[in-house]
């Protein structure tokens, strides 16, 4: 650590505990207080490493890992157990009051070469989460992915179905447990872990809605509970599968000895019949939320009431949607222009034929 001076100002050099080099402006022109500074920089440091706990990068994946696997989804669990392998490839293993916005910025843009914007987005909000813990539990002082910015993907429109390509679909698939899981799927617009947690106490036959919940084995993504109605169709397809119920099940859909469906096995499968049926093959299971959500948008559904149906947390999510709103606001225009009455372009043409007269 040492003072240079370069121009009219002082400057302190500094290198870290990996050996980077740093340069910070003292901001002074004279020796004697750009050495104030630097001994008010010695004793600073002294005092954050001294509050601070020091962990190695590998040893904090553990800790958040088991720290994760008791408040997250599964499929949050393996986002966040890949997104730590990914950095401590590319990084390397160091202490983790180490890892600064270079190592940081570093990360993002391999991942963007190896893989793509998006890849590069959610492991930056995976991180950025599991640094934010890192704060709490006193390992580091402020958390620098706030200091980076979030990867922008290219606005990308969700994938879905129509209805002659989900009734194409459904014509492929023999198993009448997955046809109806597809089904349900479709109208509600539940997310797969929502549909595999569903169980039959969730259901309100009397009222005819679903309760989306948190239960001790199962969380929602957003942590809220919401409740999502049930169109006719829905109704009597599980009012049916409810009285054809050969044994004791607690949930809705469920393998051949009762128990909780897989959620990757249900992915593969799906994918395996749209390929069999000749469709897009970037539709997955997921599309069909997106095909429920756009069904009622292109129905003349506002993207408020979609928001809450989905579970949204915010509107912005729903707002992916919106580039099917120009069919419905061209309803919406034509039958707004109806208080007018006649047609005004008929006064148009018999001002042009008096004109003429």
């Amino acid at each position: 650590m040492f003072l240079s001076k370069i121009g009219e100002v002082y400057y302190l050099f500094f290198s870290d505990e990996t050996g980077t080099r740093h340069k910070v402006s003292t901001k002074h022109r004279k020796k004697s207080e750009a050495l104030s500074f630097l001994h008010q920089f010695k004793r600073n440091e002294f005092e954050i490493r001294k509050k601070l706990k020091t962990i190695s990068f590998s040893d904090f994946i553990e800790q958040f890992l088991e720290y994760s696997s008791g408040v997250h989804s599964p499929k949050t669990q393996r986002t966040n157990a890949t997104a730590f392998k990914e950095f401590l490839r590319v990084e390397g293993n160091r202490p983790l009051h180490s890892v600064g916005i270079r190592e940081i910025e570093h990360f993002l843009s391999v991942k963007k070469m190896e893989a793509s914007e998006w890849t590069a987005r959610k492991y930056y909000g995976s991180l950025a989460s599991a640094f934010e813990k890192a704060v709490q539990w006193n390992y580091l002082e402020s958390n620098l992915f706030r200091k980076v910015p979030k990867p922008q993907g290219r606005e990308m429109l969700p994938a879905f179905l129509n209805e002659s390509e989900f009734r194409i679909f459904l014509s492929c698939i023999e198993d009448k447990d997955f046809r109806e899981m597809c089904v349900t799927a479709l109208l509600t617009g539940l997310r797969l872990s929502e549909l595999l947690s569903l169980q039959w106490n969730d259901i309100d036959f009397t009222s005819k809605v679903i309760l989306v919940r948190n239960t001790v084995t199962f969380t929602t993504k957003t942590r809220k509970n919401r409740i999502v109605p049930m169109s006719e169709e829905l109704f009597r397809l599980l009012k049916d599968r409810k009285e054809a119920i050969r044994f004791e099940c607690e949930v809705v859909f469920h393998n051949k000895n009762g128990g909780k469906l897989i959620d990757t096995s249900v992915s593969q499968k799906f994918k395996k019949y749209i390929r069999l049926s000749k469709l897009n093959d970037k539709l997955h299971f997921h599309s069909l939320r997106h095909s429920f959500a756009s069904a009622l948008v292109t129905s003349g559904v506002s993207l408020y009431a979609v928001q809450k149906l989905l579970g949204h947390s915010t509107s912005k999510t729903t707002e992916i949607y919106s580039h099917l709103l120009p069919q419905q606001l061209h309803r919406e225009v034509n039958r707004g222009m109806h208080i007018f009455g006649e047609p005004l372009h008929n006064d148009l043409q018999n001002e042009v034929k008096n004109d003429t007269e």
